[in-house]
C-alpha cells in the first residue's frame, strides 16, 4: 500500500529541511523496490513558490487543488521568521483525523497556532515560542531534535528531518526497513562503495521466489555460525547450482558472497553501536579468528574495524 505524503512549500521554505525529509522517503522505494511513498508539492497560492535558496520552484498543485494525502508536512522557513500563511490554518484543520501533520522548521508554528498541537510533545524551535505558549498552553515542549507523538511529526529542520524520515519509515514499514535506508545515508557519507552492501530482495521477489527468500532467512539466522553454501542448499530443498542461478539472476551475486556481505553488514552495526570489543564482534558474526575479520572487514569497507569505530566515534564527537 502506498502511503501519499503532501509537502506544503512555504514561501522561503528551508531547502535543506525539505530535501532531509523527501529524500529517504526516495530512497527507501529504491531499496525496497516498491512504490511505498509517493510525494507531492503544494504552494499556497498558485503552482509556484520560492525557497530559501531564492529560487523559484514549480510545485505539483496550489492548496486549492491539492488532493488527498495520509500525511501533510509543512515545510516551514528560519523559524526567526513567520510568513503569513493565508488559508493554511484552515486547510490543516479540515483534514481527517486519521491524516498526520508535520512541520518542518517554523512549519511547527504553523501546526502550533492552528491548535494542532495541543496536548501533543512537539519540537518548536526556542525562537519565538513563549508568544506560542501564551496561547497555547497545551503544547508539550520536546527537548530533541524532532518528535514523533502519534500522528504529529515535528522537528528543527536542517539534517534533523532525515531522522525524523527514518523513524516514520521504521514505524510504518519496521526498523529493519528504515535501518537499511539509514545504512545508505551512512555509507554515501564514508565513502563506502555501493557493492559493499548486500542489495535488497524486494517484498514482490520474496514472494515470486520462495527458495531464495528461504535461503536468505537461513543466512539471517546463522551469522555466528555460517553454513557453507551445499547446507543452504540442502536446507531449502534445491540444488547448489539451482541456488547459484537464483542469487545470480536476482541479487547480481554468489551465494557465499552475498553471504559475507551480510555477516560484515551485522558485524559493522554492532562495531558502530556497541562497546563490545573488536574480537567478540568478529567472533559473533562467524569469522574465526582476529586477523580473518579485520583483513575481510578492509576488503569490504577499505577500513580496518578499529579505524571504522575510531572514525565514527570522531564523527559523533564533532556533531
Amino acid at each position: 500500500m502506498t502511503e501519499r505524503i503532501g509537502f506544503i512549500l512555504l514561501p522561503g521554505y528551508s531547502s535543506m529541511a525539505y530535501v532531509s525529509a523527501m529524500e529517504p522517503l526516495l530512497v527507501c522505494n529504491d531499496l525496497t523496490g516498491e512504490n511505498r511513498f509517493s510525494a507531492f508539492t503544494v504552494a499556497l497560492d498558485g503552482n509556484k513558490t520560492h525557497s530559501s535558496l531564492g529560487n523559484k520552484v514549480d510545485t505539483h498543485y496550489s492548496l486549492a487543488d491539492a488532493p488527498d494525502a495520509d500525511v501533510w508536512i509543512v515545510a516551514g522557513t528560519s523559524p526567526a521568521r513567520h510568513p503569513a500563511t493565508p488559508g493554511l490554518d484552515d486547510f490543516l484543520r479540515s483534514r481527517p483525523a486519521h491524516c498526520a501533520l508535520g512541520g518542518l522548521a517554523s512549519g511547527s508554528y504553523v501546526l502550533g497556532k492552528a491548535g494542532l498541537l495541543n496536548g501533543y510533545r512537539a519540537v518548536v524551535h526556542w525562537l519565538g515560542y513563549e508568544d506560542l505558549l501564551k496561547e497555547h498552553r497545551s503544547i508539550l515542549l520536546a527537548p530533541e531534535q524532532f518528535c514523533i507523538d502519534r500522528n504529529r511529526l515535528t522537528c528543527r529542520g536542517g539534517s534533523a528531518s532525515l531522522d525524523m524520515m527514518l523513524m516514520w519509515i521504521a514505524r510504518s514499514l519496521g526498523a529493519d526497513t528504515a535501518e537499511a535506508v539509514s545504512r545508505h545515508f551512512v555509507n554515501e557519507r564514508l565513502g563506502v562503495p555501493s557493492d559493499a552492501l548486500p542489495q535488497q530482495l524486494s517484498e514482490r521477489t520474496r514472494a515470486e521466489q520462495p527458495k531464495l527468500a528461504e535461503a536468505l532467512e537461513l543466512m539471517e539466522a546463522n551469522i555466528e555460525e555460517p553454513l557453507s553454501t551445499d547446507d543452504v542448499s540442502y536446507h531449502v530443498g534445491i540444488s547448489r547450482r539451482q541456488l547459484e542461478r537464483l542469487f545470480k539472476k536476482h541479487l547480481n551475486a554468489v551465494p557465499s558472497r552475498y553471504y559475507l556481505q551480510i555477516r560484515l553488514e551485522k558485524a559493522r552495526t554492532r562495531l558502530l553501536g556497541r562497546n563490545d570489543s573488536i574480537a567478540d564482534i568478529g567472533l559473533s558474526c562467524g569469522f574465526s579468528s582476529g586477523a580473518h575479520f579485520s583483513t575481510a572487514y578492509r576488503n569490504q569497507y577499505g577500513l580496518t574495524p578499529s579505524e571504522d569505530r575510531s572514525l565514527h566515534q570522531q564523527m559523533a564527537v564533532d556533531k
